[in-house]
């Protein structure tokens, strides 16, 4: 049972230490940063630093055998990804737009 509980504890306080206090800081900036700077492009970087860092907790957790700290960062990281490359998306739709339009404009003279 002390093995047991020793691995718990420890699990706990990963947890706490690389995902509950990050992401609570991460949270805080991007309210911060969409409430003063609405740019896209840095909420995109943002994320996308976010999805590495998700990445790296994934591999952690899978080497110190952590079976339930492994599920949540899977779908912390899915959904880090979702946010991420649909932001990617997004932010290359805007520019292939912005591409054409001005192509548009400078042939119609």
């Amino acid at each position: 049972m002390n093995h047991n509980e020793d691995k718990r504890t420890k699990q706990i306080r990963f947890e706490f230490k690389w995902i509950t206090i990050p992401y609570l800081i991460f949270a805080i900036i991007i309210l911060l940063l969409n409430i003063f700077f609405t740019n896209i492009k840095i909420t995109m970087a943002l994320f996308g630093l976010f999805f590495g860092y998700n990445l790296g907790i994934l591999f952690i957790a899978f080497i110190n055998k952590y079976k339930r700290t492994l599920i949540l960062t899977l779908i912390l990281t899915i959904l880090s990804a979702a946010t991420f490359f649909s932001l990617l998306y997004y932010t290359f739709l805007d520019l292939i737009e912005k591409y054409l339009v001005n192509k548009s404009i400078s042939h119609s003279f």
